[in-house]
């Protein structure tokens, strides 16, 4: 009988608790899962050298990139330019500020034979640089490494060079780059 008592009052706390966790908050929104309550103390992003550095992204992450100095969101399955820009951060640009990667007109040289070494450059022009710096990435896709040794553009059109090598597995080989805020999807063959 004890043990039947037991079970319903325990049932019955399982009912009426909710999920959501308070640190420092007795009692937290009913429409969140964590709420903070520090009167003193913030909330601290996971921080990375790069968006690259995350093997697996899903919608809802967020990070602070270290090579742009700013936070970034996954959404709709690629990462958002620098979220909430401030006047100090590396990668502020004003608004009349328009630097875009030109990703179709990048090149990779020599050309890439499946199974074999290869040693080569990977050039992506851009426009309207800022001058701002940009830290060091590297990309890992079929075989390959490209690195990308930290830098600053230029301020105007240039260009981002990285060190291509490796033993490719297929001649079709997509890098997805992110430099300034900028994104894209680079196809070398």
């Amino acid at each position: 009988m004890k043990k039947n008592v037991f079970l319903l009052v325990a049932c019955g706390f399982s009912v009426l608790s909710f999920a959501q966790v308070g640190i420092k908050k007795d009692n937290p929104h009913a429409s969140t899962d964590l709420e903070l309550g520090s009167s003193n103390k913030t909330l601290l992003l996971n921080r990375v050298a790069n968006t690259n550095a995350v093997p697996n992204p899903v919608n809802g992450m967020m990070v602070y990139d270290q090579s742009e100095e700013c936070v970034k969101a996954y959404q709709s399955g690629k990462w958002t330019k620098c979220l909430g820009k401030g006047l100090n951060s590396k990668s502020a640009k004003s608004s009349s500020d328009s630097f875009s990667l030109s990703c179709t007109s990048a090149t990779l040289a020599p050309s890439l034979k499946a199974g074999q070494a290869y040693k080569g450059v990977l050039s992506i022009p851009y426009t309207n640089g800022t001058g701002n710096t940009y830290g060091e990435q590297i990309i890992r896709v079929n075989g390959l490494t490209a690195m990308l040794s930290a830098g600053k553009l230029t301020t105007g059109n240039g260009a981002v060079q990285y060190s291509v090598a490796g033993i490719p597995d297929r001649t079709d080989v997509t890098f997805n780059v992110h430099i300034a805020g900028s994104t894209c999807s680079v196809a070398a063959k």
